[in-house]
């Protein structure tokens, strides 16, 4: 599995409309890539620092969805909210577990 972690820096007051565009455009639209797996969004409140990691069957899946433009038209639905443009970074992933 591969991991796609994107850290956003966005306005502290605009912290409940982002959790809103992840959950309800963000992850919908995902969950219709080839290969996706999964998605979680972290939220430090007091720093207005947001960090979405997006689960892929593996790289390849990731990058194919870079170049189709899905992925910055993710980061588009951000953008009256953005302080700074958003940083990503890809990771390996050899081992998850969700404690079921």
């Amino acid at each position: 599995m591969y991991a796609r972690v994107t850290t956003f820096h966005l306005k502290i007051d605009k912290r409940d409309e982002a959790i809103a565009i992840y959950r309800d455009s963000v992850i919908p639209e995902a969950k219709k890539q080839k290969g996706f797996r999964g998605a979680s969004f972290f939220v430090n409140k007091n720093a207005g620092k947001f960090v979405s990691i997006t689960i892929w069957e593996d790289m390849n899946a990731a990058v194919e969805n870079q170049k189709t433009g899905y992925f910055q038209k993710q980061i588009d639905k951000f953008e009256e909210l953005l302080v700074v443009v958003p940083e990503f970074e890809g990771f390996d992933v050899p081992v998850i577990d969700f404690g079921r």
